[in-house]
Formats: C-alpha cells, structure tokens, sequence
C-alpha cells in the first residue's frame, strides 16, 4: 500500500513515460475548488488517499470565464420613450456589444481600445469592477487614451502627460499642476453609455440621453442564458476582420454556401441539396425590433432521408441567430454571431455557441479543449475570409452588386439587403463622419486663449 502511494506521488512530480505507464488506474476526475483527484484501482479494497492538487491554470480560466459571463452593470437612464419610438434605420439608436467580459477583466493595468461607427473608443475597468467606456481622445492634447494604463488606484493614465481619469471620465489627477488646484474638477472626458450582461459589454453610440438598458435586445439570450436553461455555452470567440461589416452579415444568412466553402470542415459538397426557406411571420423577436426577420430552411432532394431544419433570424442593426434542430435526436445547436461595424472596411466579429446535448461541464477542463475549439472555429472563418475579400474586391473595384440573381435560399440575404438599403437612403451612411469631433467641448471655457488655471473658481 505504502509502495504504491510512493510510486504515486514520485509519478505526478515527473513527466517521463515510464512514470506515466507506472501510475495506478485513474477513475474520471472530479473538479472541486481545491481541484482534488480521487484516485481508484479496480479492486475497491485498494483505495488510494485524495490527493488535493494546487489549482491549475486550466480550473482558473475556466473560472475567471464563467464569472465574467455572470457580471451585470445596468446602465441607469430617465428616458421614457419606448424602442417602437426609435428609428430603427438609425444605427446610431442601438446597444452594440464590443466586446466580451473577459476581454476587460478587473485587475488589468491596460485600457481596451476599440473603434464603433467608425468612432475611436476606449474601456477601462475601476478596481471595483465598473466598467467606463470614454472617447479614445484626452481633452488635454488629443492623445488616445487607450495607449496609457490603469493605476493601482483605479485611474486611467494617459500615456502622454499623466493625466488620470477615473469614475465617470473625471478627472482626478494632473502632474504638472499644484496638488492644491482644482483644475481636475474642470475637466472631464466625454463619456459613452455602457452596460454589461450575457457575457458582454454594450455601448450605445447615439444620444446619451436616449440610452436604455431596456432597449438591449435581451431576447436573444433569455431562453439560452436562463437560470433553469438546458443550454450549456461552448467557449466564445471574437475576430478582428478587414472586411465590410454587411458582407459578414450576408455570409451568416446563406445556408447555401456552406457545403461548398466549407467543405470538409463543416460542409460536404457530394451533400448539396435543394434549399427550401419560408419566412415566418411575425419574427418572434418583432417586439425586440420591428425590422427583424425570420426564416425556416429545410433541406430537400438529400440523399438520405432528414428531417433537419433550421432558424434563421436577423435582428436590426447587426445580430444573427441561427438555430440548427435534429427533431428525432432532440438536438438543438443554436449559434449567435454579432457583427459590429468598427470602421467603413473593418468589423469584430463575436460568436457564441449554444447546444442542449453533450452538455458536460467537465469537457471544458480537458487540456487542448479551448484551443481544438478555436482552431476549428478560426479555420471555418479563414474560409469565408478568404471569399468575402474576393467579393469585397469585385463590389469595389468592378460596381459589381453584393446580391445579384436570386433563390428562395437566398430569402434571409433579401431582407437583410432591403433594410440595409434602406438605412443608406435615409442617412447615407451608418458611420461617424469625419469632423465629428471638432465642436467637442473639452473644457469649462471652451477657448484656446484662456488657460483653464486662470478661471476662477468659486
């Protein structure tokens, strides 16, 4: 017994094969907070002493991502007005999500940088965990903001001067003033509404005043995120892509193209059938936006018989949902993918992906799980990138249309198109025009002339 304890623990301090081979039989682990291993032989009179493992890497991010998912900062507003009040060809009206939880995690010395329309934004997070999204511009000399770094205090530092900001884009410290002055309680960075729920941070780009947490489309993740949910969520994923945020839109809508532009990941070309989509109407998430659209798709003339189909649903301004159901197995595999249009040529593409089979906690824990699920969902990507680019190309360069001829499997990319449309004809473009931020107001005295240490305070 003693013997077999020590060739044990001489075992989990090396990495040679031969300790490896030596090692007692190993039940499946269990995972609790000291990570403990319950080590079993086949005869049950040979029972071996837990031996509590320190905590490892992979336990701690599995942890730090579940509890970023569960943060929730709701943004406080007085407005009255309803969604059904909003246009909804006004991209600028809407909650997008830039990011995930995890990507601006509490303790973290660097700002997030990120652009929105086509606006330069910056997030930093306090020490207690609320989170501050200000324009990517210091009101001092214009620097970015996202270049500097968070304080011990909490504060962020521009990388320029030192100035330092800190709850609701105050600032809070300048260096080259007397520690006595009260120039800081003059000035202030431009602030943007944020809000943080379903694993996300939202911002909104439009009028402050007009910004609701109610206006979120929540309806998205209810049934997927509720507490007695059959869901479990596999881990997420974002891109950083170079392509027209429309175009990505068009991609996600076509159940056409995945056999032949992924084929041998997620397709298979020899299966390529008739496509058959009718439009439901009203689209369950009418409520959530009056320009939303869905569709069922269901394939036909396979050769072997299937009674697959699916969900396709867009949501204004930039939100995709697709639910893929296996009514004989009960399976359902149900896939968000939000695009947000960062520049004119540029967008972040974020994906979350939910199933109710398969639904083990401790997949998660397996070594490599996190990296074989984004090296497949990167590859799948690198597919439609290396597409997308080429159409951009002939759309640029040549006038071609991003929809020409049409079939019925193409109904999800027509209504897209037509509301896409639609909002170019009222606003011309969805996109912060350049200028925008010249009648910034940056300081109390709004003139060059004066020094701000010269006004009188009271």
């Amino acid at each position: 017994m003693g013997n077999t304890t020590n060739s044990f623990s001489s075992c989990v301090g090396q990495s040679s094969r031969k300790a490896c081979r030596d090692r007692p039989y190993v039940s499946r682990p269990f995972w609790s907070y000291e990570y403990e291993y319950c080590l079993n032989v086949p005869n049950r009179s040979h029972i071996r002493e837990l031996h509590s493992i320190r905590l490892s890497p992979r336990y701690r991010r599995v942890k730090k991502r579940d509890t970023a998912r569960d943060r929730v900062q709701t943004h406080t507003s007085k407005t009255t007005i309803s969604s059904k009040e909003l246009d909804p060809l006004d991209h600028s009206l809407y909650w997008y999500p830039v990011a995930f939880s995890r990507e601006v995690p509490c303790g973290s010395n660097r700002p997030f940088g990120f652009y929105l329309l086509n606006e330069p934004l910056c997030l930093y997070r306090r020490n207690d965990g609320e989170l501050i999204c200000v324009l990517d511009l210091c009101p001092h000399r214009s620097a970015r903001l996202s270049l500097g770094q968070i304080t011990k205090d909490g504060n962020l530092e521009c990388f320029y001067h030192g100035w330092q900001f800190g709850a609701h884009g105050q600032c809070v410290h300048i260096p080259s003033v007397s520690k006595n002055s009260k120039t800081p309680s003059l000035i202030c960075a431009r602030t943007v509404p944020v809000h943080e729920q379903y694993g996300y941070i939202w911002i909104w780009p439009g009028k402050y005043e007009l910004a609701d947490s109610r206006f979120i489309p929540h309806q998205l993740f209810a049934d997927l995120q509720a507490e007695n949910s059959t869901f479990l969520l596999a881990p997420e994923n974002t891109f950083d892509l170079d392509i027209p945020y429309d175009l990505m839109v068009d991609n996600l809508l076509d159940l056409a193209h995945i056999d032949f532009t992924h084929d041998g990941t997620i397709g298979k070309r020899s299966q390529a059938s008739w496509i058959r989509s009718e439009r439901i109407t009203p689209s369950p998430y009418y409520s959530t936006n009056t320009e939303s659209c869905s569709f069922k798709l269901q394939r036909h003339e396979r050769p072997f018989p299937s009674t697959e189909f699916s969900y396709f649903h867009f949501v204004p301004p930039c939100f995709v949902r697709l639910e893929h159901n296996t009514p004989d197995k009960g399976r359902i595999l149900a896939q968000i993918f939000l695009i947000i249009p960062s520049a004119e040529k540029k967008m972040r593409l974020l994906s979350q992906f939910y199933r109710n089979f398969f639904c083990y906690k401790w997949i998660e824990y397996i070594p490599g799980y996190d990296y074989l699920i984004d090296r497949m969902v990167t590859k799948i990507v690198d597919q439609d990138i290396r597409l997308l680019n080429d159409v951009d190309r002939n759309i640029r360069e040549m006038g071609a249309k991003p929809l020409g001829t049409t079939v019925s499997a193409d109904a999800p990319i027509k209504a897209f198109r037509r509301y896409h449309t639609r909002a170019l004809m009222k606003y011309e473009t969805i996109y912060v025009k350049k200028g925008a931020w010249a009648t910034i107001k940056t300081t109390l005295n709004e003139s060059d002339e004066v020094d701000i240490e010269d006004l009188k305070l009271d």
